[in-house]
């Protein structure tokens, strides 16, 4: 079917040649001298884009654009017109207009925007496709050689970008061979994980685990802007595809000056991980250091109620200020309370941390819920579900809102998630804990020609707690799910393809750190 194009001049019949070179480019075009017949037009039958004369009797095409927009408000709209001046240029913004022609007008150039817009879609994705076809070819031959560190880090941004550029596509092979390289790479980047984990945590060469993240990232920043406080925000099970969607809503306000990538240890859970990253020690260590704050799995209350004490712990022992403000949001409430106190906050303290819990609450939430089973269905649409919350969540609030007190602030996580799909079926005593991606307890078996379980028999060579003397750590890998036998079919139902963490996986493993700098700020230049 042919695009349909309406052109709106009072001059229109000078503009001969360039409607016989759109219509024999196939193109269909019909004319108006005057808005109001232009007007009519588009109330009567369906048009795919519009080019309008800035200059005309009655009406200008500025006041044209703004009484289309609000009939088509998704209409293209090029504005041809002699001349550029800031004004017009302003105007046009403001109503969105795709293009702008300076007469005179040649049909080549003509044609040339009128098909940039009305096959830009299909452009982009075409070329696109292209694009990744070149980086698949590439990104294989980097997986079949064993990939160091920086690498593993690098195919996982690829990825991430892909998964992205591509959710539109309607190709679905291409689509296919970007899943299958996702899996193969989940597999291999497992493989390197688990050989390697054991040591890194006993070593000081070693990636950036969550432990050594504040330290190496954060805390050099503390007073290095004497007059404002240093702003440190944690979105709770925040994935890296989740960090590149908030990127997008803040790219007005800030810069990214650094990304960091670093590994969350095991479990990537929030008792652990999120423990771990704010004392800047491993779980047993923890567990030896605070033995009356720490909880093991098996045990009654709540296991992340001394995040503030361990941080504060960790700023003393780099001996740095001690002025901290430590605020969680997990209610409603509790946003609109932290809002109307933020500046407070943040004139009273050397050291702001911000927690918000709903992205981890999506989650796991989700198995419960079909309503959101239905809308993150999938990556594209958990990505989808994340844009919707932070559109008016308190988090992208606070980010408006920082730029007036700091000049600049800090994001990361804890840990991420990943979808999971195939079971495998483990055993335990009753002491065993629930978790789908970890497992702590005794007698802990599964089948032995399983290679997606990572098993740290020792839970001190991981630098975990036991929970009794003969406890040990199953982890689930790539898309895998732990269940018992008891009640099995009934788990893999309700839980396959569900969103969780506590194992090991791109998703879960690899997060963000991030700082970020206020546009227009002085320590912008």
């Amino acid at each position: 079917m042919r695009s349909r194009i309406l052109w709106v001049d009072d001059e229109i019949e000078h503009l001969e040649p360039q409607i016989l070179h759109l219509t024999a480019k196939g193109f269909e075009v019909l004319s108006a001298r005057h808005p109001s017949e232009a007007m009519d037009i588009l109330t009567r039958q369906p048009i795919d884009l519009l080019i309008v004369d800035e200059h005309m009797p009655g009406m200008d095409g500025i006041e044209v654009t703004r009484r289309v927009k609000k009939l088509q408000p998704h209409l293209p709209v090029i504005m041809v017109t002699k001349d550029e001046e800031e004004s017009l240029l302003e105007s046009a913004v403001g109503i969105d207009i795709a293009d702008f022609l300076i007469k005179p007008v040649s049909p080549q150039q003509l044609f040339s925007a009128c098909r940039r817009i009305l096959s830009k879609a299909i452009l982009q994705q075409q070329q696109a496709h292209l694009d990744y076809q070149r980086d698949f070819r590439r990104i294989a031959t980097i997986l079949a050689f064993d990939p160091t560190l920086e690498e593993w880090y690098a195919i996982y941004k690829e990825l991430v970008y892909w998964d992205i550029a591509l959710e539109k596509s309607e190709a679905s092979e291409i689509r296919e061979i970007l899943d299958g390289q996702r899996t193969e790479a989940n597999l291999r980047f497992c493989r390197f994980f688990v050989q390697n984990y054991l040591e890194w945590v006993h070593t000081a060469q070693r990636p950036t685990l969550s432990p050594d993240v504040l330290p190496r990232f954060f805390l050099p920043h503390i007073g290095s802007r004497p007059k404002e406080a240093v702003v440190l925000i944690l979105i709770d099970g925040m994935r890296y595809d989740q960090w590149k969607v908030l990127e997008s809503l803040i790219a007005p306000y800030y810069y990214v000056a650094e990304e960091h990538l670093f590994f969350s240890i095991l479990p990537t859970a929030t008792q652990y991980a999120r423990n771990s990253l704010f004392s800047g020690l491993f779980p047993l260590e923890i567990a030896q250091r605070y033995p009356r704050y720490w909880a093991d799995d098996d045990e009654e209350g709540g296991k992340n109620l001394f995040e503030e004490e361990f941080f504060g712990d960790l700023l003393s022992r780099h001996k740095l200020p001690p002025k901290v403000a430590y605020e969680k949001v997990l209610r409603p409430e509790e946003s609109r309370s932290l809002l109307q106190r933020l500046p407070q906050i943040l004139q009273q303290n050397s050291v702001v941390v911000l927690i918000f819990n709903f992205l981890d609450l999506l989650a796991h939430t989700r198995v419960q819920m079909n309503i959101l089973k239905e809308l993150a269905a999938n990556d594209i649409g958990l990505r989808a579900t994340t844009r919707a919350w932070l559109e008016t969540s308190a988090v992208l609030q606070v980010l408006r809102l920082l730029p007036q007190y700091v000049s600049q602030v800090f994001i990361t996580t804890d840990h991420g998630f990943v979808q999971v799909k195939r079971p495998v079926r483990v055993m335990g005593d009753r002491e065993t804990t629930t978790n789908l991606r970890y497992k702590q307890g005794r007698n802990l078996s599964f089948d032995k020609e399983e290679k997606s379980v990572f098993h740290i028999r020792k839970p001190e060579e991981g630098k975990l707690p036991r929970a009794t003397a003969s406890s040990t750590y199953l982890f689930a890998m790539e898309d895998r799910f732990l269940v018992y036998p008891t009640n099995y079919n009934d788990y893999v139902r309700l839980y396959k393809d569900s969103y969780q963490h506590g194992g090991v996986s791109l998703e879960e493993i690899i997060v963000p750190f991030v700082r970020l700098e206020v546009k227009g700020s002085a320590s912008n230049g």
